[in-house]
């Protein structure tokens, strides 16, 4: 980067709004200086002052005129000053005037309505100022960004913005749109609907029409999706730009004249669809961030924005759960960004509302209303930043949203810090002639009571962490987050959520009180010290972190207020009081897969699952619920989610044998296990209670897995007509051996079952999945290769029973995975000799050296190839979505196997097609 960008840079982040606004209230000087910059960059004076210079010539700063001279960013005026055009050059006392008339006029900046005005938004609000304040008329500008980023609404806020620094009205200064999508496949009236035409230009114009530039005359012309703009149509524009004349369709020797300044968006590179001529007369470019480009902050206030925007629609108060304000913040909205948000948040509020007039009850935004694909980011939620999970970690209780016009103020008076406190009250008790000791003690009931009155103010409010994030620095909130998870693990305990609240604001007053050099003393450290060992010990931990990372000294005396704060927030719930949760559920990672989501998302290990394959009996399943339910138990009983059958009676087992009171609920989903686990960590009820508030949720919200839907089966495969059909032929006949053929087997491929997911639940209850894939939705999964093993076949007839234990009978398992595979086919195939096809597979895969431990896959694969002979010999194929791309984009592959297919092709003389071996290659790649 040049040292010019880095002055920008280092100015820009050293002057935030709120930074600047402040020194102006207290009428400090808020410039940057040449000497600053020395000290902050390492660049010679001279030479800063040279760059800053340039700077300013290039109209990105504004010069202060004091001793040595100063610098702000231009941005800072224009987003400060609404009602006034910058000058470049100001006095102290001009600035100070500035910024007061634009508080005593009392103007809303038009800006400010956008949310991320103070931070994604920040620079390009700025440029928007710049290009509208420019004289005459303003610059030309181009908004760049996705589709539904807020194009069109940025360009309504510059009109706005022009309309109140020209103090003109809507009729003065129009703002006209005009989308160039509408007749892009019919250009002559594309350039009718924008110049107008003469009469007789073409068929059909029998009148003079008035077009869109005359009507903008004096305003604004905004020109949406551009780059469907004909070539011949941005002609006629730049020549408009250029000298401000045009002439209507089929107008000959008549010019006509409009003053109009051209805001233009599109969602295209403009390099690859305007004209380079017609680019270089748009001055400014502005590009839009898109959804997921923006800070995690920024997003939830989105989010929390829209659903304030329906309680005022529905005029009733909404309850969202803190899983779905996760889900909806970090899911990236790429198709439509903000506004397929927007979308999104309105069906999830019909959703509740739907269900409100059903049940009368509150409007409650559940978890499992989000559709499958915003439900399953939260699965990931591991895996994100640190910084951003540390920041979701505080919303662990469900959010109200109350449709009132004016939204509660988040305030908190700096002034009235614990060092203020302690001066004020020293002072006074000085002044009163009190002896010292008397005066360490009144001073050190002081700092508990101001510390408790603090915390107990951000308890009782419903404050957000959207709202801090403006009135601090951001770099101080993260400082708080960082220190509080520091705290936890030196503590071992979980500190109170509102914590990062009192924090913030104590860490300000602390940078504060330390960059003016004032005092910090504590009266009592020794007796904090004392009386609260780990907390001191955690405390200096928390300064050392400080001392680092704002390579500043920290007072030993505020290691005792610390240490106070950290005992006011310890979260009155320590692990040997919890109630004990375990997830049962049958299938090899079903319950393991609910418990890490739920675990992950409230930032916790307290929920233990039991994983129950078919090869495991209940006898062996019990015996590991009971070593979990010794393990967890605390002393408040232990709470069992189990799915189904014989799990039913492991409670009572519990009691029995182990005397730990339990209480077992037939249900499993992670909406519940969320419900569940923030019950336990956060309110703290008995397990009876909480026994009894679940089971109410089941049955007002939660569809209970035994409901009256007709059970159903899935049978899944990758094209949904070889290995998934053969399965449901065994089935089949399994089905009716045990007298259960009423049960349906539902056919699809691994592409569509997620998709079609929502549509099967409403209609039926779906008992397992079989497959050569799982596709992981927290259905029990078994894989087709075990259909024909008894032992397999009783245990799943068991699960679909409902649990009821049945004897294993001994099996001698086939040799090999060929012969496997061989018996699997014999049950299905009826146009080729599955001993003779098992011979050709074999040597196709030694042909593309397929290898892999795991039998079970190899198994699926081979009796995929199989079926597709088969399909092939009776000359039925399958199609592969999007082939072309697929093969293009894996060439290389697609040769390799696409020769070892045809060698195979030609051994059975039948035709195997590109859509066949597109689907090859995405089983062996899973």
């Amino acid at each position: 980067m040049k040292k010019i960008d880095l002055i920008m840079q280092c100015i820009e982040n050293e002057l935030c709004l709120d930074s600047f606004l402040k020194r102006i209230e207290a009428r400090e000087n808020p410039g940057i200086t040449a000497n600053f910059i020395q000290d902050k960059l390492g660049i010679i004076r001279n030479n800063a002052s040279t760059l800053l210079n340039q700077l300013w010539k290039e109209h990105k700063l504004i010069k202060i005129n004091t001793r040595p001279v100063s610098f702000i960013p231009v941005s800072l005026i224009l987003n400060s000053a609404a009602n006034k055009s910058p000058k470049d050059t100001y006095t102290l006392e001009e600035l100070y005037q500035l910024v007061n008339y634009v508080e005593t006029k009392e103007s809303v900046d038009p800006f400010a309505k956008l949310l991320g005005n103070n931070n994604s938004l920040m620079n390009q609000i700025g440029q928007a100022k710049a290009a509208i304040v420019y004289p005459p008329k303003g610059l030309h500008t181009l908004i760049l960004g996705e589709s539904g980023v807020g194009k069109t609404t940025f360009a309504c806020a510059m009109h706005e913005y022009g309309m109140q620094i020209r103090q003109k009205t809507k009729e003065e200064y129009p703002f006209v749109t005009f989308n160039c999508a509408d007749y892009f496949n019919n250009p002559q009236l594309l350039l009718s609907q924008l110049f107008g035409h003469a009469k007789n230009a073409f068929t059909g114009a029998d009148k003079d029409k008035v077009g869109l530039v005359e009507k903008a005359n004096g305003g604004i012309l905004f020109l949406d999706e551009i780059h469907r703009l004909p070539p011949d149509g941005q002609e006629m524009l730049f020549y408009l730009i250029d000298k401000g004349e045009y002439n209507r369709l089929g107008e000959i020797g008549i010019r006509r004249s409009s003053n109009v300044l051209i805001i233009a968006a599109t969602t295209e590179d403009p390099s690859d669809t305007l004209l380079a001529t017609f680019i270089r007369r748009i001055p400014v470019n502005i590009t839009l961030p898109s959804f997921h480009e923006k800070p995690i902050g920024e997003r939830v206030e989105i989010v929390d924005h829209f659903f304030y925007c329906e309680a005022l629609n529905l005029n009733r108060k909404i309850m969202i759960a803190p899983e779905v304000l996760k889900s909806l913040a970090i899911f990236e909205f790429r198709i439509g960004n903000i506004g397929q948000l927007r979308s999104e948040v309105k069906l999830l509020c019909a959703k509740a509302f739907l269900q409100h007039l059903q049940n009368q009850k509150e409007i409650i935004i559940d978890f499992q209303m989000l559709n499958r694909e915003i439900r399953e980011v939260l699965f990931d939620y591991a895996k994100l930043d640190n910084n951003i999970k540390n920041y979701l970690n505080m919303f662990s209780e469900d959010i109200v949203i109350f449709p009132v016009k004016e939204r509660e103020s988040f305030t908190f008076d700096l002034k009235n810090n614990i060092y203020e406190v302690i001066l004020k009250k020293l002072d006074s008790l000085k002044k009163q002639g009190i002896d010292q000791e008397l005066i360490h003690a009144e001073l050190s009931d002081e700092v508990e009571n101001h510390f408790k009155q603090v915390m107990d103010k951000f308890n009782n409010t419903r404050t957000n962490i959207q709202n801090l994030y403006k009135i601090v620095p951001k770099e101080t909130v993260d400082t708080a987050t960082l220190l509080i998870e520091l705290a936890q693990d030196q503590l071992k305990t979980k500190l109170n959520n509102k914590f990062i609240f009192g924090l913030s604001f104590h860490l300000q007053a602390l940078f504060k009180r330390i960059e003016e050099q004032k005092i910090i003393f504590n009266p009592h450290l020794q007796s904090i010290k004392e009386s609260h060992p780990k907390e001191y010990q955690a405390a200096e931990l928390l300064v050392n972190q400080l001392s680092t990372s704002f390579a500043m000294k920290i007072p030993e005396d505020e290691k005792g207020f610390l240490t106070l704060l950290l005992v006011h927030n310890k979260v009155e719930s320590p692990q040997d009081e919890k109630i004990g949760l375990i997830i049962v559920c049958h299938g090899d990672s079903t319950a393991s897969s609910i418990a890490n989501v739920v675990n992950a998302l409230l930032n916790t290990e307290w929920v233990k699952a039991i994983d129950m394959p078919l090869s495991t009996t209940i006898s062996e399943t019990y015996q590991k619920v009971r070593t979990a339910a010794i393990a967890v138990n605390r002393g408040k009983g232990v709470l069992l989610l189990v799915d189904m059958g014989s799990l039913l009676t492991f409670a009572e087992k519990l009691r029995n044998d182990a005397g730990i009171y339990s209480r077992v609920i037939d249900y499993v989903s992670t909406p519940l296990a969320l419900e569940a686990l923030r019950n336990i960590l956060y309110k703290l009820d008995d397990i009876d209670t909480l026994y009894t508030t679940l089971t109410q949720k089941i049955n007002h919200t939660f569809e209970p897995a035994t409901d009256t839907k007709q059970p159903a089966i899935l049978s899944v495969c990758a094209t949904g007509e070889g290995s998934s059909k053969m399965a449901k032929s065994i089935l089949e006949t399994l089905l009716e051996e045990n007298h259960l053929a009423t049960i349906p087997i539902l056919v699809t491929n691994t592409t569509e079952v997620k998709n079609k997911m929502l549509e099967y639940t409403k209609a039926y209850n779906i008992l397992a999945i079989v497959g050569n894939a799982n596709p992981n939705l927290g259905i029990p999964y078994f894989p087709i290769h075990q259909l024909l093993e008894p032992t397999f076949q009783k245990k799943f007839i068991q699960v679909l029973s409902g649990g009821i234990e049945i004897a294993q009978t001994t099996l001698i398992p086939p040799k090999s995975i060929y012969d496997k595979s061989q018996a699997l086919l014999e049950q299905y195939v009826k146009y080729i000799n599955p001993k003779f096809a098992i011979k050709h597979i074999k040597k196709f895969l030694e042909q593309i050296n397929y290898t892999t431990k795991n039998d079970n896959d190899a198994i699926d694969f081979i009796v995929h190839m199989g079926c597709m002979l088969d399909r092939c010999r009776h000359n039925y194929f399958v199609q592969f979505d999007d082939r072309d791309t697929f093969i293009k984009t894996h060439k290389k592959e697609f040769d390799k196997v696409r020769f070892a297919v045809n060698l195979l092709a030609k051994e059975y003389q039948v035709t195997i097609n590109d859509d066949e071996v597109c689907y090859i290659l995405k089983i062996l790649w899973r």
